[in-house]
């Protein structure tokens, strides 16, 4: 592809990239809107577990375990990616989670039910690193930031579908929701088995000399190896920051005001993240992926301590509306960050390491901001405007120092 071809191809309308996704991104964003309409394996655990006899004193060490299995399946599903096909850790992983689940919601008790919840939380997620290793494989560079917009617009509308879902099923037992979920996931399987075509084994030359045809600069494994750690150490720190909305925040929130004043908040950033992702990618790809990094981590890093902070309902508003343009100005462009990181054998596993960094900051970030709220709410807001400054720092060092190892071809950081 010529560079005027690579510019025309740049500048084409977002609807026009995602009419015009090849078929395996149909595909699996098709599948992956149906597996999280029912996906409530996080949402409800707790209170299933509660229901069939856990006590308030086991509960905190099952959830623990959770939080660390999970992380372990992203490591999994990126190395299967990588070492086999992204189609076999597709559908490996989703029909395992599909026996954990229908293990929990079918189990006739608590023994039963924590070996359901121990391979569903080792899969439940490990499908992420290889669904992102097909958006990559599947899309040319400067097609990449919309296509993952895209894919996160299934997501979030397959989670906003879910609690209507929910809301349905709950009259009927807890059990329901989670067998509701192993029919998901074993749809999901199927789908990626039958329709997902099937790819050589990751990692071939053709594919790397693709690559360069294409414009993409692929780094050498030194390279991703002497920056990828700074760079996830900066995405742990931000992801720390960002989910205190959901536990400081709330708290904060609901003690100045009322739980449904925290509910209305969620639900408008839902509603901008829906409407306004998609869209603001058509800006945000022609951008080096370090600049929109940038900038969505200041958002986050100053609206998340001012959603806390602040008294008034109107300020807290406009906490939640500047860190919900950060998430949309961060989220599509992190994967994409992450393939032009990654060795071309492994990307896959690259995926997995940033699935597994953010889960894990989704795993002890609650924990961890509750602590230091307790403390003192002034040391958390601090706290998170420094550590937001610190990862500002690690996204532009990684940014600079890939554009100072890039061939001057590489019209993306021109």
């Amino acid at each position: 592809m010529t560079a005027d071809q690579t510019e025309e191809r740049s500048h084409r309308p977002v609807l026009q990239v995602v009419l015009r996704s090849p078929r395996p991104v149909l595909i699996l964003v098709a599948g992956v809107f149906l597996n999280r309409s029912g996906s409530y394996f996080g949402t409800f655990l707790a209170l299933f577990l509660k229901q069939i006899g856990f006590t308030l004193q086991e509960l905190p060490l099952v959830l623990l375990g959770v939080g660390v299995v999970i992380p372990l399946g992203s490591v999994i599903g990126g190395w299967l990616a990588d070492r086999f096909s992204r189609k076999a850790s597709l559908v490996g992983t989703t029909l395992m989670a599909a026996v954990g689940l229908g293990v929990i919601g079918a189990a006739p008790g608590r023994d039963v039910a924590l070996l359901g919840v121990c391979v569903a939380a080792l899969f439940a997620q490990a499908y992420l690193p290889a669904a992102s290793a097909v958006l990559i494989d599947h899309t040319e560079p400067q097609d990449r930031v919309p296509t993952f917009a895209f894919f996160r617009l299934a997501l979030n509308l397959g989670a906003a579908i879910g609690p209507v879902i929910a809301i349905a099923v709950v009259p009927y037992g807890l059990e329901r929701l989670f067998l509701i979920s192993a029919v998901c996931y074993l749809l999901f399987g199927l789908i990626m088995l039958f329709w997902l075509p099937a790819e050589r084994r990751a990692g071939t030359t053709d594919r790397a000399a693709g690559a360069v045809r294409q414009g993409r600069n692929v780094p050498p494994d030194r390279h991703s190896s002497r920056h990828l750690p700074v760079f996830l150490a900066a995405v742990f720190g931000i992801t720390l920051v960002y989910v205190q909305y959901s536990s400081t925040v709330s708290l904060a929130v609901s003690r100045l005001h009322d739980v449904e004043s925290y509910a209305a908040l969620i639900t408008i950033n839902a509603v901008l993240v829906i409407l306004v992702e998609l869209p603001l990618s058509g800006w945000t790809r022609r951008l080096p992926w370090w600049r929109p990094l940038v900038l969505g981590t200041v958002l986050m890093a100053v609206g998340i301590p001012l959603s806390g902070a602040a008294g008034p309902y109107w300020l807290i508003v406009i906490g939640v509306l500047t860190w919900t343009v950060g998430e949309i100005l961060f989220s599509p462009v992190i994967a994409t960050a992450v393939a032009d990181l990654s060795a071309d054998d492994r990307i896959g596993r690259y995926q997995s390491y940033l699935s597994t960094t953010q889960a894990c900051a989704f795993a002890f970030g609650p924990a961890i901001g509750i602590f230091v709220y307790g403390i003192g709410p002034a040391l958390l807001w601090g706290g998170c405007l420094v550590v937001g400054a610190l990862c500002v720092l690690g996204f532009v060092g990684s940014g600079r120092a890939v554009r100072r190892q890039a061939a001057p071809r590489d019209e993306a950081w021109r």
